[in-house]
C-alpha cells in the first residue's frame, strides 16, 4: 500500500525536463522606443510560437527556438501599425518572420541563465546573449502537463538590423521584453 502511494506521488510530479511548446496565449513579446527624444512608443508582437527544450539538471542541453511573425506587430494605432509593417520598418512581405535560435544555455545562479544564439530582424542575423531568468515551472490545472517560464530584458540597436527610418524622430535603442511560458508536448 505504501509502495502504491509513493508511485502515485511520483506520477503527480510533472516530469521538467522536457520538450516544451511556447504556449502562445501566455508568452509576450514587448518592444519599446524613444520618440523624438521624448517619451517612449510601446508595442507588442501577438503570434509568437517556437519550442523550447528544458532541463533543470542539465542547463547546457536546453535550447528554444521561436519565431514571431512580423505582421502581429500591434501598438494600438492602427495607421502607425501599418508604417510599422512597411518597407520603413519590419518589411513584413519581404521578412515575415523575426526568430531567435539558441546555440548555449549557461547557467549563472539558481534559475538563471545566459542564453547565446542568432536573433534575425529585418532578414539579418546577429548573434546575441541574453540573460534569462527562469519565472517558475508548474503544472497545467486542466490538461496536467508541465510548464515553464522564462522572462528576458535586453536592448538592441535596430539599425544593426537594417530598420534606420526616421533618425532622430525614432530611437536607435530598442528594449525588448520577452515573457515565455511553455507546455510539455
Amino acid at each position: 500500500m505504501i509502495r502504491s502511494l509513493a508511485l502515485a506521488a511520483l506520477a503527480a510530479v510533472p516530469a521538467f525536463a522536457a520538450d516544451y511548446a511556447v504556449d502562445d496565449d501566455h508568452t509576450f513579446a514587448l518592444f519599446r522606443v524613444q520618440h523624438m527624444g521624448a517619451g517612449y512608443t510601446w508595442g507588442r508582437f501577438d503570434a509568437i510560437g517556437g519550442e523550447v527544450s528544458y532541463d533543470p539538471a542539465n542547463p547546457a542541453a536546453s535550447k528554444v527556438a521561436l519565431t514571431i511573425q512580423a505582421g502581429s506587430v500591434s501598438v494600438g494605432v492602427p495607421k502607425m501599425e501599418e508604417h510599422l509593417k512597411s518597407p520603413d520598418f519590419f518589411d513584413v512581405k519581404q521578412f515575415p518572420t523575426l526568430g531567435f535560435v539558441s546555440k548555449s544555455f549557461t547557467k549563472t545562479g539558481e534559475g538563471k541563465y545566459d542564453v547565446a544564439g542568432d536573433l534575425t530582424i529585418h532578414g539579418v542575423t546577429k548573434s546575441i546573449t541574453v540573460k534569462v531568468e527562469r519565472t517558475g515551472m508548474g503544472t497545467h490545472a486542466f490538461n496536467k502537463k508541465a510548464l515553464v517560464g522564462f522572462e528576458t530584458i535586453f536592448e538592441i540597436n535596430r539599425n544593426d538590423f537594417g530598420i534606420k527610418y526616421g533618425p532622430g524622430v525614432v530611437g536607435d535603442t530598442v528594449r525588448v521584453t520577452l515573457a515565455l511560458e511553455a507546455i510539455a508536448k
